[in-house]
């Protein structure tokens, strides 16, 4: 590398700058050795080892890295102003650098940001972030998101396959605990007494067929299996078959079976604590 003509980027061409860095497009970076010693691992070793009497000041060193990840990973390095964030691609990439050069302070402002609502839509992904890197309270909030998706439908086996053993199986295990708990909810008495208690009667004495409240009860799991985030049960059981089948369950005396009212409370508070990821 020569800088007799230099390329520099705007924002790294300080000409009394001691290191001067190459990306793999022979964009060159002049940044002061001790912003690198300071905040990388990576160059505080390399600039560490003996150098040769005739070497180079400047130093020069390519590093091979693509300019559009090379500068983000710079500029916060340098303390400068980060553009917004393109795409979670992007946001990889630039993990991978920053995991390379060793920077715990770049990496500590991607940990703020990944939480945010621009990865919303990409809660697989995050997870194989926070996980990798260990971030337990981003892991335990995007573990609820990833319940909005059907893990193992061959859309998302890419994405699982980047995982380690250890946080593929807290992620299935998670997921399973969230149906068994909804499935366990709705079996029981505490909440739907009125669809599990056996036998039951009405009022006037007659028994009680709880058939609506069996199928309408194995249609909410049905779809809580497909999506255990159980976000849009609510929503959507408004026009299900089943759901007014069992409303308008009666008894000949013309006592309803279930409380339309409560039942739909009662449900709500399930999903919640099905999705509770500090539950037993």
């Amino acid at each position: 590398m020569s800088t007799a003509q230099e390329n520099c980027h705007p924002l790294f061409s300080d000409k009394t700058a001691d290191v001067v860095l190459q990306s793999a497009e022979g964009t060159l970076y002049r940044i002061h050795s001790v912003i690198l010693r300071i905040t990388s691992g990576f160059f505080r070793t390399m600039l560490s080892l003996p150098q040769p009497p005739d070497a180079k000041v400047p130093h020069e060193i390519p590093v091979g890295e693509k300019d559009l990840v090379m500068e983000r990973v710079l500029r916060m390095m340098s303390g400068l102003e980060i553009p917004r964030w393109a795409s979670f691609d992007e946001v990889e990439a630039t993990l991978e650098l920053i995991e390379k050069w060793d920077t715990p302070g770049p990496l500590s402002v991607i940990r703020t940001a990944i939480s945010s609502s621009l990865f919303a839509d990409e809660p697989l992904r995050v997870y194989v972030l926070t996980s990798h890197f260990g971030w337990g309270e981003e892991t335990k909030a995007v573990l609820v998101e990833t319940l909005r998706l059907e893990l193992f439908g061959g859309e998302h086996d890419t994405t699982l396959c980047r995982l380690s053993s250890r946080s593929l199986l807290t992620l299935v295990a998670f997921h399973d605990r969230c149906k068994a708990r909804f499935r366990d909810a709705l079996d029981g008495t505490d909440l739907f007494a009125a669809g599990n208690e056996e036998p039951r009667e009405c009022g006037c004495g007659k028994r009680r067929d709880n058939y609506p409240w069996r199928v309408l009860k194995a249609k909410l799991l049905s779809e809580f299996n497909r999506r255990p985030l159980g976000d849009q049960i609510l929503t959507d059981m408004s026009g299900w078959p089943e759901s007014a089948a069992c409303w308008r369950a009666k008894c000949h005396c013309g006592n309803l079976y279930y409380d339309q009212v409560s039942t739909v409370g009662n449900i709500k508070e399930s999903i919640k604590n099905a999705i509770d990821p500090m539950a037993a």
